[in-house]
């Protein structure tokens, strides 16, 4: 039968109190017993398990997808019942980082750029600048050499306007140089001091209107202050968010590093993730570069497809292959739809969205923002959602001529639902899994428990024993025998300390460079495997009059060429700097506790040899030295921590990568490499470090005067002995009662 976590709990803080209780009675061999590998104290098992029923309540949900994917009116739905709550968002390159939770008022945290941040940006919009800048040369160039070849040849005067939005077009498939450039603008207009922003501001208000409104100057499209904002966070007084916490995405080509890092950290603390993508656009190479901040080794535990603005594909060939039956057509784009997930899932090196092929039937949902708006107020006022309407009622006369039906029907497009039932079995997973962990490390605990209990009546027994058979006068012979050898004994265990720490100064330092040797060998290894080339066709416009003319009248004047473009397939180097980051983390760690563990064993057996052959046989008891040896060690020798990065958020891509992108990829991989590897030496440096500071430890004299104590300890209980051993029985039948 399995123990509760209040049975559990309240019998360890018994344990620990009578144990406290008999401080006087708890020696050497008990103590060691006391703190087994992985045994919690009372306080830490309670704060362990509330932090996991604590989790269990709070669930996190992040929302991903494109720029007009459906991504407000689906969170609209999981929270709101679709009603439209959230402000929209600014535009596809300014959009902010927003959380969305419980809170006992309407509130707002409003997170600016920080001056780094800033920096980072005008950077980034220097370098646009100065891209198309250099394009337009070029191109002037390009017009240059051609009326030099060409010299009888009449050619048009260049347009200057033209070249600009050329050059404009080509830069900014850079997403991240065009966005930069963006907010810099916005930026420079909105005539804000960075200076009196602070790093957040609070806004409050008496209801959500209120609140959208004072957010309007903030995360609005024309909002003085929405350049700035790196981050919202709201909190609403609505019960359908206890419990809950939305996080809603930027999109790709994010150019603010800071944000993009917090965007990936958020992602990870999340229980559930729905990607949305419009039904007619379904998985585009766009979604699959949004999900490659999905983690699947840290954080994401279940993915839902979500298939927006699904009513437009309900029209012309589908509704006449459904001969205009509703119920026929969404059955049959809901299996189109899950034939291209798994086709396009098929081909992904992207291991979150990998794991959800083999239910891709229960992890897709169809979904209707707009129907969610005619189900609200019919679409009044909104012409898109009239127009739509309009759509549906030509089309399914017979679905949506009486009100009933129309109701019904558009509540089943919109998938609120099914939505909202995703949520609550994903909350009902988690809370199974957490309580089976909870279980679990009870069951485990309380297993060890009992083993300390009986571990300590065992070692109340030798005491008893020791007491009742003690005698005052040997016990003084030991103690005068211990202070006469003392000096010897110093001597002979702080030689065999130093001997065996030189063994493992020279030793561990270098098992530990060749770890992390290894681990590099591999990375350059997958890094070069990685790298390719690709050939891409381009057009460039033909020179002379005709061509000149042709772009004019139809378009034409143009050639096709083509040129190598580098590539990278970012997936193995991100594997091998996980596996790497994973190295730093535990392998080295592990590494050198294992070696801590033997040096630590090999040192008890040493030193207890060495301190038989000085003190004598006759004169110690061997299992008590084997304890106080054992105490004095695991006291003295041990060795630090690793820091460790995180993977920073650019570097979490799965996607093929192509031209200028690579060499940002490759410096990114390079930079966090060198981290690792400076933390890594780091690392092997302090625990050469603390191998020199425990060599410089009288080992031995803190050992004697341990051995010395225990006897004194003896003699005072000896002295003493109907006392001891009627205390003794006492703190046996309490520990039977347990």
């Amino acid at each position: 039968m399995a123990v509760s976590s209040e049975k559990y709990l309240t019998v360890l803080e018994e344990f620990e109190r009578k144990i406290a209780r008999y401080d006087d009675l708890v020696n050497t061999p008990m103590r060691s017993k006391l703190k087994p590998g992985g045994f919690a104290e009372h306080k830490d098992a309670q704060k362990h398990l509330e932090a996991l029923q604590q989790s269990g309540r709070s669930l996190k949900i992040g929302v991903i997808g494109r720029v007009k994917a459906g991504k407000s009116s689906l969170i609209n739905a999981l929270l709101f019942d679709g009603k439209e709550v959230l402000p929209k968002a600014a535009t596809p390159m300014t959009a902010a980082l927003t959380s969305i939770r419980y809170a006992p008022k309407f509130t707002a945290e409003v997170h600016f750029f920080s001056s780094e941040d800033i920096r980072d940006l005008q950077i980034k919009a220097q370098e646009y600048k100065e891209e198309v800048a250099y394009l337009i040369e070029h191109y002037k160039k390009e017009y240059s050499e051609r009326q030099k070849q060409n010299p009888m040849r009449s050619m048009p005067p260049l347009d200057e306007n033209i070249l600009h939005k050329k050059a404009i077009r080509e830069v900014s498939e850079n997403g991240a140089l065009a966005a930069a450039a963006d907010i810099c603008l916005r930026m420079e207009a909105s005539g804000v001091d960075v200076g009196e922003l602070g790093e957040v501001r609070v806004l409050t208000g008496d209801s959500i209107e209120d609140l959208n409104s004072e957010l309007t100057q903030y995360v609005g499209a024309s909002g003085k202050f929405m350049p700035f904002t790196r981050e919202l966070v709201l909190g609403l007084p609505l019960l359908s968010l206890q419990g809950i916490e939305v996080i809603d995405t930027p999109g790709v080509n994010d150019p603010v590093k800071s944000r993009e890092q917090r965007t990936y950290e958020r992602l990870k603390e999340c229980n559930a993730a729905f990607l949305v993508s419009p039904a007619g656009q379904f998985l585009s190479q766009q979604d699959f570069e949004l999900a490659d901040r999905l983690s699947a080794r840290e954080g994401t535990q279940e993915i839902y497809l979500v298939a927006s603005q699904s009513d437009m594909q309900l029209h012309s060939n589908l509704r006449d292959e459904a001969k205009g039956d509703l119920h026929v057509a969404l059955s049959k784009l809901h299996q189109i739809l899950t034939k291209q997930a798994i086709s396009a899932l098929s081909g992904t090196e992207n291991e979150v969205l990998s794991s959800i092929t083999a239910d891709i039937s229960e992890r897709l949902i169809v979904t209707s923002g707009i129907c969610e708006t005619l189900l609200q107020n019919d679409g009044i006022g909104d012409d898109g959602a009239e127009h739509a309407m309009k759509l549906l009622a030509e089309n399914y006369r017979d679905y949506f001529s009486l009100p009933e039906s129309k109701q019904a029907c558009l509540k089943k497009l919109s998938a609120r639902d099914r939505l909202q039932d995703a949520v609550e079995i994903v909350r009902a997973k988690k809370v199974h899994i957490l309580e089976q962990q909870a279980q679990t490390y009870i069951d485990a605990q309380w297993q060890t428990l009992q083993q300390v209990r009986d571990d300590v009546l065992s070692v109340l027994s030798d005491l008893h024993n020791e007491v009742k058979n003690g005698d005052k006068a040997t016990l003084e012979a030991r103690i005068a025998h211990l202070n006469q050898v003392s000096s010897k004994a110093i001597v002979a265990t702080n030689s065999e300390f130093i001997n065996q720490a030189e063994n493992i100064q020279l030793k561990l330092p270098s098992d530990l460079e060749r770890t992390i040797q290894k681990a590099f060998d591999i990375l350059d290894e997958r890094s070069e495997s990685a790298e390719g080339q690709e050939t891409e066709t381009y057009q460039v416009e033909k020179s002379g009059f005709l061509a000149w003319g042709a772009r004019k009248l139809w378009g034409g004047g143009s050639e096709e060429r083509t040129r190598s473009v580098a590539t990278l397939n970012p997936l193995p180097i991100r594997r091998a700097l996980e596996g790497l980051a994973k190295l730093m983390r535990s392998g080295m760690k592990d590494c050198a506790n294992g070696s801590l563990i033997q040096w630590r064993r090999e040192l008890v057996k040493g030193m207890t040899r060495q301190l038989r052959d000085t003190i004598g046989d006759d004169e110690v008891d061997i299992a008590r030295l084997q304890e106080v040896c054992r105490s004095v060690v695991d006291k003295l020798v041990n060795f630090p921590d690793i820091d460790v990065p995180a993977l920073p958020a650019e570097l979490a891509k799965s996607s093929k990568l192509r031209g200028s992108s690579v060499r940002e990829y490759q410096e990114a991989a390079q930079n966090y490499a060198s981290r690792l590897e400076a933390n890594g030496l780091a690392f092997i440096q302090s625990v050469r470090t603390s191998i020199d500071n425990i060599m410089k430890k009288n080992i031995g004299e803190e050992l004697v005067a341990d051995l010395i104590k225990e006897v004194k300890d003896l003699q005072e209980q000896v002295e003493s002995k109907s006392l001891t051993l009627e205390k003794i029985k006492r703190m046996q039948a309490e520990m039977r009662e347990l």
